[in-house]
C-alpha cells in the first residue's frame, strides 16, 4: 500500500507538470505500465541509514520483485551507485515490459575515470532480454523521477537476451569522464520478461574515481609484480 500510494503521488505530479525535486538516492520503475516510486529515508525505505534505498518484497502488476536494496556512496576519493534485487519473477502467463532506474545527485568530484559492472541469471526465461545502461551527469541532475527519467550521457551499455532455460550474463566497462565538483549519476535496466521468467541476482554498479580503477586481473599482475621484488631485494641484501 505504501508503494502504490507513493505511485499516485508521483503520478498526480506529473499529470500537474510538477515533477519530484529530490537530492538524493531514488528509484523508479514501471512493470508494464504499473509506475512507483520511492526516496531515501522516506516511507517505502526499509533501510533508515542515509544513502541504502531497501525496498520490501512485493508483486507489481504481475511481476514479484524480492530483496531490493539501493546503496550510494560519496567521497573524495571514489564515489559508487549500486542497484541489485535477489529475484525478479514474471507470475503471468504473458510478456511484460519492465524498465528500473536509480539515480543519486552530489557525488563529490573531480573525477576523471568510470567503471561499470553488471551481472545476472536468467532461469526459464527463453527470449526475456535486458538491456543496462549507466549514466553520468556534470550537471548533477535528479533523474528517476519516473522510470524513464535518465539525465546526462550515456557512457555504457549492454544488452542480454535469454538463450537456454538457465543462462546468465555479465558485462564490465571502463572509460574517461570530466566531472567537476559534484556530479549525478543514474543506472537503469529495461528489458522484457517471458512468462513465468525469472532474473536471480541481478546487480549493476558505477564507480568514479580520480584516477583508474584496477581491474582484478592488473591488480593480481600488480601483486606479483612487487613480490617478485621483494624476493630479488632479499636475495640480494643475503648475498
Amino acid at each position: 500500500m505504501r508503494t502504490i500510494v507513493l505511485a499516485a503521488t508521483s503520478i498526480f505530479a506529473l499529470a500537474f507538470g510538477m515533477a519530484p525535486a529530490n537530492a538524493t538516492l531514488q528509484i523508479a520503475w514501471s512493470f508494464g505500465g504499473t509506475t512507483g516510486l520511492c526516496v531515501d529515508n522516506t516511507v517505502c525505505d526499509l533501510n533508515a541509514a542515509i544513502g541504502t534505498l531497501q525496498l520490501a518484497d512485493q508483486t507489481i502488476n504481475g511481476v514479484e520483485v524480492n530483496g531490493s536494496i539501493q546503496t550510494s556512496t560519496k567521497s573524495a576519493s571514489l564515489d559508487i551507485l549500486n542497484t541489485s534485487s535477489l529475484s525478479v519473477i514474471n507470475t503471468t502467463g504473458a510478456s511484460i515490459d519492465v524498465t528500473v532506474t536509480v539515480s543519486d545527485t552530489n557525488f563529490i568530484g573531480p573525477v576523471t575515470q568510470f567503471a561499470t559492472a553488471g551481472s545476472g541469471v536468467w532461469q526459464n526465461a527463453i527470449g526475456s532480454t535486458i538491456t543496462l545502461n549507466w549514466y553520468n551527469d556534470p550537471a548533477n541532475a535528479q533523474g528517476a523521477d519516473t522510470a524513464g527519467d535518465t539525465p546526462g550521457a550515456l557512457i555504457d551499455t549492454f544488452t542480454s537476451t535469454a538463450l537456454l532455460a538457465a543462462d546468465s550474463f555479465s558485462h564490465n566497462g571502463s572509460g574517461a569522464v570530466a566531472d567537476g565538483a559534484l556530479f549525478s549519476m543514474t543506472e537503469s535496466a529495461t528489458g522484457t520478461l517471458t512468462a513465468g521468467a525469472t532474473l536471480l541476482n541481478r546487480g549493476q554498479t558505477e564507480i568514479k574515481s580520480a584516477s583508474a580503477v584496477p581491474e582484478p586481473g592488473s591488480l593480481a599482475l600488480l601483486g606479483g609484480a612487487l613480490l617478485g621484488m621483494g624476493l630479488l631485494g632479499r636475495r640480494r641484501r643475503l648475498g
